[in-house]
């Protein structure tokens, strides 16, 4: 189980993560953490939080993100609001790296989320991409709500049961 002050890391994906205050600390209303990103991180994939906002404080460098198709640049001192259900991506901006402040609400247990998708990277089990397993990738997204812009999320939510449930029963993931 993830503690406040735990630093996890994912070599793929250039990031680092420092959990600063857990969903069960504020009794799921919130998770919040410190992201670390080095001048060639980049996110996994574009994705959603079915129904989590995610707000993102820059503290240092600045940082370029996708919402909805928009893209627009932070940096320190700014802040930006990603809506639950909203497609979004983001990636450092320039050749410095970044760091923001991460704010799920409601926490939702994402801190596990991150946990696992970091020690696939860890482990050298993602692709080039930084994406686990297809198993692994639709029993998180089943778990944390959260799903891939595009294919309607009732039938990525369908697919993700039935390649659960074929995970369970050759007992693989």
């Amino acid at each position: 189980m993830v503690q406040p002050g735990d630093v996890i890391e994912n070599p793929v994906t250039g990031e680092r993560i420092t959990f600063v205050r857990t969903s069960a600390e504020s009794g799921g209303a919130l998770a919040e953490m410190d992201l670390d990103l080095s001048p060639s991180a980049f996110l996994a994939a574009e994705h959603l939080h079915l129904r989590q906002e995610e707000r993102f404080d820059v503290v240092q460098g600045r940082i370029r993100l996708r919402c909805r198709g928009d893209e627009s640049v932070h940096g320190a001192g700014e802040s930006v609001v990603v809506p639950a259900g909203a497609p979004h991506a983001w990636a450092p901006d320039g050749d410095k790296g970044a760091r923001v402040r991460l704010t799920f609400t409601p926490g939702a247990g994402i801190e596990d989320f991150f946990d696992e998708f970091f020690r696939h990277g860890r482990e050298g089990r993602t692709n080039a991409k930084g994406m686990p397993p297809l198993l692994v990738t639709a029993r998180l997204g089943l778990a944390h709500d959260m799903y891939l812009p595009g294919p309607p999320v009732p039938l990525q939510r369908a697919a993700f049961r039935i390649l659960t449930g074929a995970a369970r029963l050759v007992h693989r993931d």
